[in-house]
């Protein structure tokens, strides 16, 4: 029933209308339709828009029209039309007498799927009826220029209740309307109403602020890092330029925290803390070993850029400076406060930069404006990261779905807003959403309220729904947007005049299903491929200022779902919608080097002093892996992933054992080990393991677990005994206590070269060769000076000679 008895259908005139205002042209026409026939050559009526405008062959398509907003917005009976808009040649040669002409079809389109088929072609509708031109300049190749169609009052005279109307504006190269000088046509919608609307749609509006897709946003420590998170949420960026373009608007934000509460950056070195000076100590190595080479291993870098600007990714083998905090020629820290949040009192002598240092001061501006903007503006958070809950679902389950709700907000986003929807990326089946709500309520321990489209509930996206908050028959409450709707207005793309018009139509359309009934419309707003933030406050407007719409706060339409009555159901079937979403890269390969890096971070845990707030910033970048900006940015995706994977396996490598080659010359003693930790944070309870290789040495106790100072190292002895001489390959592994290595080149653990000769053999070599020697001399000299030469011996002075010839 309509509120004008008089009228069997909103947008119908009645029989006795027609004859009374129409009975002398009808009679008129039937004149002209004799008379035309007979006319072999001349113009067609200017009364007319023929079909062959529309249907110009497709070479002299050349020239674009973009619309500008109608005045009046909504026609009414005796209101004059004025339209604007500019024409642009997109051919390759001069259009030299562009005229615009605008035609309206005397037919209303009383549904959504009759403003649907106009949209996508004038099949099947009446001709046009031309009310008005416009001249343009002339159009030179990519040249644009403005025109302006006045239609009189007495051309638009409509007996219409509620009409949208479908209108049509062909640009023609002269004032003849043919297909030969057609060069552009688009179709439109033009609003009529009569009277006043007594139960206008109640229509909601949520935008999402998310991040892009920017591999930049997630890499390490330096401008690059700062100039990406600019991009994203600083001055100029599309989220502030979305927040500057619906100031004012009855719009609800739906923020992705991590925008306020960016992790941390990806570096393969931690961070020095704050007013914590890093030491190195050395130990005397043992005396019972030597070393014979004392040039350390190269070691990741302790900062991620090296110079001021660079985009440089961060390398697996950079070279290290031990010992060193916060190296010179980098960003600062941006895990700390920076000294440019500390000197506003000096503003009034110095002008403020045009853009904050810090990640940390760009996420703080932006806190601060949605804290003042919530009380007209209400606030609503994704979960942290807008995790894309049926990726993870299906590649990982309800445990990795878990692991991206177990954050809550903090107490300062809380201060901003409470409400925490639950929005899938993709469509949803009732068991994939049954158990999405399952695991959320295990999680959170409350129902969401869940966003679901009218097709995903319906099975068909043009079939009316009474109210935006309804209620599953689970009792989980549920916020209807308009899939299609959303689209239209949400997205980009198209001319925006055009576009707004259609939203319009659409509108109208679903305020005649069910004119005297209370509904609600929900807008949602895409996540990706936005429209432009002044296109969005555009169609805002326009829907402001028609008569068949008025504004709902979406804490009402929360409301409304909490208390409606149990009996929503899923639809079994849905009818595709055009805009399907891209695939996500959200696989069960990713995931699990998600996972083996959540280990790594982990058992970095185990050994870094005072380093929460590393681990946590850890924590939450792996958790973006997880993110619906990823999907159909598969590339990007794979950057960052690999990215945070090589930070963290660098970050292993900082902790090493310094190769050498050792000469052991004992039977039993102390093997000494050095171990650097080039970290800019203490490292305790790393556990070193001693392994020879071959029997020639036998270690008879493992060392006690090390604590190393920032940036230090240390001389572990080892006591050891020496079994047999010969040279000794020994394997020297750190890890952290529960095992994971610490390290490792290329793969494997640091060996020593181990020189072993054992006293108790040696000894008896060295003596045996000396009494060898000594042999062989004597030998060599004995024969060497021959036998020796008799001699007399000469008597003792008291013996007589003996007297010769005396005989006895």
């Amino acid at each position: 029933m309509r509120a004008q008895p008089s009228a069997a259908r909103s947008s119908h005139r009645t029989p006795s209308s027609i004859l009374g205002a129409r009975g002398p042209v009808v009679a008129l026409l039937a004149v002209l339709l004799a008379v035309l026939p007979v006319l072999a050559v001349g113009p067609r009526p200017a009364g007319a828009l023929a079909q062959t405008a529309t249907a110009a062959p497709a070479q002299n398509r050349s020239a674009t029209i973009a619309l500008a907003d109608p005045t009046p917005r909504v026609l009414r009976q005796g209101s004059s039309l004025v339209l604007r808009g500019t024409v642009r040649n997109t051919g390759t040669t001069t259009i030299a007498r562009p005229v615009v002409h605008l035609g309206i079809v005397d037919g209303p389109l009383d549904t959504r799927d009759q403003v649907d088929r106009w949209a996508r072609s004038s099949e099947g509708f009446d001709e046009p009826t031309r009310v008005g031109t416009g001249t343009v300049t002339e159009l030179a190749p990519g040249a644009q220029a403005p025109f302006t169609i006045t239609v009189p009052a007495d051309r638009l005279r409509y007996r219409y209740y509620i009409a949208s109307l479908p209108a049509t504006l062909t640009v023609t190269e002269g004032t003849t309307l043919t297909a030969a000088a057609t060069r552009g046509v688009a179709r439109t919608y033009l609003e009529w109403t009569a009277a006043t609307i007594p139960q206008p749609v109640r229509t909601g509006w949520i935008v999402p602020l998310t991040l892009p897709a920017d591999p930049d946003l997630f890499g390490p420590t330096g401008d690059t890092r700062t100039a990406a998170w600019n991009r994203a949420i600083g001055p100029g960026s599309a989220v502030a330029r979305t927040l500057d373009a619906l100031q004012g608007q009855p719009v609800t934000w739906l923020v992705d925290p991590t925008m306020l509460e960016p992790p941390g950056a990806v570096d393969p070195a931690v961070p020095a803390p704050e007013s914590t000076p890093s030491t190195t100590t050395t130990t005397t190595p043992s005396s019972t070993s030597t070393t014979s080479s004392p040039t350390p291993t190269p070691t990741p870098s302790a900062t991620a850029s090296s110079s001021t600007g660079s985009s440089s990714r961060p390398a697996s083998t950079p070279s290290a400076t031990p010992g060193a905090g916060t190296p010179t020629g980098t960003a600062p820290s941006e895990s700390a406060p920076t000294s440019s949040s500390t000197t506003s009192s000096s503003s009034s002598q110095s002008p403020q930069p045009s853009t904050p240092a810090t990640v940390e001061s760009l996420a703080a501006d932006l806190r601060t404006r949605l804290q003042q903007v919530r009380a007209g503006q209400p606030v609503w958070f994704l979960p942290y990261g807008d995790p894309d809950l049926t990726a993870l679902a299906s590649a990982g389950g309800a445990e990795a779905v878990r692991e991206h709700l177990d954050r809550p907000l903090s107490a300062d986003l809380r201060q901003i807003g409470t409400t925490m929807p639950m929005w899938a990326a993709s469509e949803v089946t009732p068991s994939s959403l049954a158990g999405l709500s399952r695991t959320w309520r295990q999680t959170t321990g409350s129902l969401p309220v869940t966003f679901l489209s009218t097709r995903e509930l319906t099975g068909d996206q043009h079939r009316p729904t009474t109210s935006a908050g309804r209620r599953l028959v689970n009792g989980a409450p549920v916020l209807v947007y308009d899939e299609p709707l959303s689209f239209f207005a949400g997205a980009g793309g198209g001319d925006p005049g055009l576009r707004t018009q259609r939203f319009l139509a659409e509108t109208l359309a679903i305020y005649q299903q069910q004119p005297q009934a209370q509904r609600s419309l929900l807008m949602l707003a895409p996540r990706t491929g936005q429209a432009s933030p002044a296109q969005l406050a555009r169609v805002i407007t326009a829907a402001r200022s028609v008569p068949w719409l008025r504004p709902i706060t979406s804490t009402a339409l929360v409301q409304q779902a909490r208390t409606a009555q149990p009996s929503a159901r899923l639809a079994r079937r849905t009818t595709p919608f055009p805009a399907t979403p891209p695939a996500s890269p959200v696989d069960p390969a990713a995931l699990t080097l998600v996972g083996r890096n959540r280990e790594i971070a982990g058992a970095l845990d185990t050994i870094l002093v005072d380093s929460a707030d590393v681990i946590a910033g850890w924590d939450r970048s792996l958790s973006e892996m997880g993110s619906t900006r990823w999907r159909g940015r598969g590339a990007a995706y794979g950057t960052t992933l690999r990215t945070t994977s090589d930070a963290l396996d660098s970050l292993t490598t900082q902790v090493a054992v310094r190769p050498s080659t050792v000469n052991f010359f004992a039977n039993s003693g102390m093997l000494s080990i050095t171990v650097v930790n080039n970290l800019a944070r203490p490292v305790r309870d790393v556990q070193l393991v001693v392994t020879p290789r071959k029997g020639l040495l036998w270690v008879k106790r493992q060392p006690a677990p090390l604590s190393l100072p920032a940036g230090g190292r240390t001389t572990v002895r080892v006591p050891v005994q020496a079994v047999a001489a010969g040279t000794a390959p020994v394997d020297v592994a750190l890890s952290t206590p529960g095992g994971e290595p610490l390290g490792l080149v290329r793969g494997e653990p640091v060996k020593l070269k181990v020189n072993v000769r054992p006293t108790a053999t040696w000894i008896y070599w060295v003596l045996g060769i000396v009494a060898g020697l000594i042999f062989v001399v004597g030998l060599f000299r004995s024969v060497r000076k021959g036998p020796r030469a008799e001699t007399a011996m000469p008597l003792p002075d008291d013996v007589p000679e003996p007297i010769e010839g005396d005989d006895d």
